[in-house]
């Protein structure tokens, strides 16, 4: 059975194409068919693209480059993805995916968080917790030289893996449900050398099959 996966891009402040090629050498096989796109208008029609999961690598919300104002999905796409993750899709959220308007509650209730800010780049371990979990079996802890969100985390998450920074613990990797359907999110992915460690690479590929429903 191959795992039909849509990759949305778009936004600012991030190397999309490169994040795509990346996300192809990881994940890309004989059992996952990865389609990438910027056009947010495929998420009006998953249900009938019989998409199993989709990969949002975004960074919208208002978010400003070079005088290009990149605004969130609109809320007809919004509430296409949310309608079919709830009928029993699976979505993974990385990153930026968190950059979105105040207002934009679907998409945080979705997801279950939305970014607030990060420091300048640094290197920081990103720890398992004591639970196990399909998505984080086998990973960590690494250490990457990335962005550190902080972030208006929901209650209904369930974290699994954390990172300190000045003595504040932050959520890194989440799942939850929704309806039907389930949501991973991993935090890190800003840069090449993140996308290049093992142990992220690995999170990246039983996140998908786990939403697939192949991991249980």
């Amino acid at each position: 059975m191959t795992t039909k996966i849509l990759l949305l891009l778009g936004g600012v402040h991030h190397d999309f194409e490169g994040f795509a090629a990346a996300f192809e050498e990881i994940v890309g096989d004989a059992s996952h068919t990865i389609t990438a796109t910027y056009d947010g208008d495929t998420l009006l029609h998953l249900h009938e693209e019989e998409v199993d999961v989709v990969v949002l690598y975004t960074c919208l919300g208002g978010a400003q480059k070079d005088g290009v104002v990149a605004e969130d999905l609109p809320a007809e796409q919004t509430g296409a993805l949310v309608k079919w993750v709830r009928d029993g899709g699976g979505l993974l959220a990385l990153h930026a995916s968190t950059v979105m308007r105040e207002g934009n509650q679907p998409l945080r209730g979705l997801i279950g968080a939305r970014f607030l800010s990060h420091p300048p780049q640094f290197d920081f371990t990103v720890t398992p917790l004591a639970r196990t979990h399909p998505v984080t079996e086998g990973v960590g802890p690494f250490t990457v030289h990335d962005e550190f969100y902080m972030q208006d985390v929901s209650t209904d998450v369930t974290v699994h893996m954390t990172a300190e920074d000045r003595g504040a613990v932050h959520p890194m990797v989440w799942t939850k449900d929704a309806g039907h359907g389930r949501v991973v999110y991993l935090a890190p992915g800003h840069t090449a050398t993140t996308w290049a460690e093992e142990d992220y690479r690995r999170l990246l590929r039983q996140s998908v099959n786990w939403l697939a429903g192949s991991l249980d």
